[in-house]
């Protein structure tokens, strides 16, 4: 068995913006002028997510806007976990919206967190395609950049250094993927940590929920046990030359990237955005793999992202290795619509 840590430790990520107590001192903190109600502000719902109430805010007479999103106070870990992902890839220097406030605001019963806005682009398909250059460009700079990892013996007060006697796979904490609750315990052997905290995690809640049966979750098992032959290492290296791993958006189907305006609003120039993601550290491929599981991303996409040498050959052999993960989960969200691609997958690897 590959070591394996806490999966809660200290987290840089998860106190770099401001919190609030209420909804309105967090809108008072971000305006240019005092706001006495929440009546004073504008609320334009915002279609597009299901698990969060989202609204463009516009305060007062000044225009401004940022994104609110709101759920439950129960659900405000959910929030919180974006929060984190979205300070973890914006550290990397990959493109993403802002996290301008979070908070849980107990007379109104609701948690909230507020964001920059991003302007969706509305300019040609000939410079949409610059776009999709872009985003690729973006995701590859989450992939090359350094991901970061737990305290280690060499180095306990610091887990961003250069060089380590091993590099984890995980995160600092328990997130979420969607609705599901999603385990990122550090491990130390990235074929492991797929194993345990995506596949079997996910398989054995199908399983215990009646969603599969007793021979496809045997199937998933095998798959679980040859992981080392059907995936590969990491593709890149520390100084030392020891495979490393990424840091990963971990969610990346269409709806979770965007292309935006540029901050002058031209629709000459496209931008791409990483959105609404669910962090962990890991292999690039997944990300590359998930992208793929609903369409929505494009050839010159694609095309732009290989240029960076993150993927390996047999990868197109591997995706469906990888999206078993998301099929598992959007089969425990959502029921037996996503049964058959499970039992083609388990059945394809784990016979």
């Amino acid at each position: 068995m590959a070591d394996s840590t806490s999966t809660h430790s200290d987290n840089t990520y998860d106190n770099t913006i401001p919190r609030f107590d209420s909804l309105l001192k967090a809108v008072n903190a971000l305006s240019n002028r005092s706001i006495s109600s929440l009546d004073d502000v504008d609320l334009q719902p915002v279609s597009g997510g299901d698990i969060n109430e989202a609204s463009l805010l516009t305060i007062g007479d000044s225009n401004q806007q940022v994104f609110l999103k709101q759920n439950t106070i129960e659900k405000a870990p959910v929030l919180e976990a974006e929060v984190e992902g979205l300070t973890a890839i914006r550290a990397t220097g990959a493109r993403t919206c802002q996290p301008l406030a979070f908070g849980i605001d107990n007379e109104r019963g609701r948690s909230f967190l507020l964001l920059s806005v991003i302007h969706a682009f509305k300019g040609s398909n000939a410079h949409a395609q610059e776009g999709w250059h872009d985003l690729a460009s973006q995701l590859a700079t989450l992939h090359q950049a350094q991901p970061p990892q737990p305290p280690q013996p060499d180095n306990p007060d610091n887990f961003d250094n250069n060089q380590h006697s091993k590099w984890y796979a995980g995160w600092f904490d328990d997130n979420f993927i969607g609705s599901s609750p999603q385990r990122n315990s550090w491990t130390a052997n990235w074929h492991e940590f797929f194993a345990s905290q995506r596949l079997g995690a996910q398989s054995q809640m199908a399983f215990d929920n009646q969603r599969i049966n007793r021979q496809t979750l045997q199937q998933i098992e095998r798959i679980q046990h040859k992981l080392e032959q059907l995936l590969p290492n990491y593709p890149l290296t520390d100084e030392a030359g020891q495979p490393r791993p990424s840091l990963l958006h971990g969610d990346l189907w269409a709806g979770n990237a965007m292309l935006g305006q540029s901050a002058d609003n031209s629709e000459d120039k496209a931008l791409g955005y990483l959105i609404d993601p669910a962090v962990y550290v890991g292999h690039p491929e997944t990300d590359l793999a998930l992208t793929q599981l609903f369409g929505g991303f494009t050839s010159e996409f694609y095309d732009a992202y290989l240029e960076h040498g993150l993927v390996q050959d047999g990868f197109t052999e591997r995706v469906d290795i990888y999206n078993l993960y998301h099929y598992l989960n959007h089969l425990n969200l959502f029921g037996s619509g996503y049964l058959n691609a499970v039992q083609r997958i388990a059945q394809r690897f784990g016979s």
